[in-house]
């Protein structure tokens, strides 16, 4: 096999491990992004580049940045995003269920979270997520959101270059975890309607 050949089939199964960990299927998201897009995202990047003072100011208060990230990655559009199935039965198998948490300074949650994601957030997870992160920013910045487009290419950049929980990943964790369960909620009711019928 060339070296073309193996590149193109590198691409594709990079792909497919991209799309096969979130719950893109049947969106935007599930296809590896054309030439066309690539060409946008490379220059939503040169544009942000002229916000240096913004992303500075971004990055004063870690916790403030933190928490507007996670009402970014929030919003209903990122919820294709959100891992699949899959990897969240992956992460219940390797740290377990995730505890129920009611004192809102019990930290056991977030320590879940941290394990969980020390679990399943393989270089190759992280950069994965990364770029599908980065497909937004052109949305972002054509909606001039342009603080919210520096807050998700600051998310993506820290995603790869370090092995910290960055509120990218955090939500797409809690996202996943949350339909999860509210899944296995809806066929139990659906079961228990069975039963009585």
């Amino acid at each position: 096999m060339g070296k073309q050949a193996r590149m193109k089939r590198q691409r594709r199964e990079q792909a497919n491990y991209v799309a096969s960990l979130t719950a893109c299927e049947g969106t935007w998201l599930e296809r590896a992004p054309d030439t066309a897009e690539q060409e946008r995202i490379r220059s939503t990047d040169q544009m942000l580049r002229g916000f240096r003072t913004q992303a500075a100011e971004l990055g004063n208060n870690r916790e403030e940045f933190n928490r507007f990230s996670l009402d970014i990655f929030r919003e209903e559009r990122w919820a294709p995003l959100y891992l699949d199935d899959w990897v969240i039965e992956t992460v219940i198998e390797e740290v377990g269920e995730p505890p129920v948490v009611t004192d809102p300074d019990d930290l056991s949650f977030s320590n879940y979270l941290l394990q969980a994601l020390g679990a399943i957030a393989t270089s190759r997870f992280r950069r994965a997520m990364a770029e599908q992160a980065r497909r937004f920013l052109p949305i972002y910045l054509g909606e001039g959101r342009n603080k919210e487009a520096l807050a998700i290419g600051h998310n993506a950049y820290m995603t790869v270059m370090s092995e910290a929980a960055t509120p990218l990943l955090v939500q797409t964790l809690v996202g996943g975890l949350a339909r999860y369960y509210e899944s296995l909620d809806e066929e139990e009711a659906v079961e228990a309607d069975g039963n009585q019928a």
